[in-house]
């Protein structure tokens, strides 16, 4: 099947709850999770595209973290797990919903010429708080989390300009090829995957961030905070 574009999704930072609160699924928060489809080209920067907005600069955006891309091929499946009859492009919180890749064929460090733009695969989503909370769902970040269909961040190596039904040319990048799947069992399971996790340490082009986790899970320490509900 031949990759491409589905749609292009950007968002303002907005908030949420009531200040009142304090339980998890009424108190306070902010996001840029609700993104809106883009029409025609839009630019892309070092820091993403153009437009789009990150709450926490923590965990999310950067030079590493870019754009974030779903696979259109699991919206049957989130849609199924969520009981809705389906779901809108950047239902996940994603730049870039593309079809013809999924976590099982893309491979960290691959680059992707999208448009006049070129993106390099760094790292797989771990999946955060904030997911459940968009979809008022207690179980989904984890269900994201153990399914590995995480989607996947990228580092603009080219700035450029995207638009929905551009094609996307795919070729590897240097280190051993492995998966976002494989990858998110590994560090899952670490225990039962440690070549997977030393063989990851050597792709060149990892978020450094990533470098770290891989490193903790490595020792078989947790590194799952930034998932955990509240």
């Amino acid at each position: 099947m031949e990759a491409k574009v589905i749609s292009v999704q950007a968002g303002r930072v907005q908030h949420y709850g009531d200040s009142t609160q304090t339980t998890f699924f009424e108190k306070a928060w902010q996001s840029g999770f609700w993104k809106e489809a883009c029409e025609g080209k839009v630019r892309v920067g070092v820091l993403g595209l153009e437009g789009d907005e990150v709450a926490d600069k923590l965990h999310h955006g950067g030079i590493h973290k870019a754009l974030f891309a779903n696979s259109y091929e699991n919206y049957t499946h989130w849609s199924e797990f969520l009981a809705l009859p389906s779901l809108s492009y950047g239902a996940l919180g994603e730049n870039l919903t593309l079809s013809g890749l999924h976590e099982k064929s893309v491979m960290l460090g691959d680059i992707h010429t999208i448009g006049s733009a070129i993106l390099q695969v760094s790292q797989p989503r771990k999946p955060c708080w904030k997911i459940s909370r968009r979809w008022n769902h207690p179980t989904f970040t984890h269900e994201i989390f153990t399914s590995g269909l995480s989607g996947w961040y990228y580092t603009v190596l080219c700035e450029g300009e995207i638009q929905q039904n551009d094609k996307v040319s795919v070729r590897r990048g240097e280190g051993k090829a492995i998966s976002i799947l494989e990858a998110n069992e590994a560090f899952k399971e670490p225990l039962l995957h440690p070549k997977t996790l030393e063989a990851i340490l050597n792709i060149p082009s990892l978020a450094p961030s990533y470098y770290e986790s891989i490193e903790k899970r490595l020792r078989n320490q947790s590194d799952l905070g930034y998932m955990k509900i509240e």
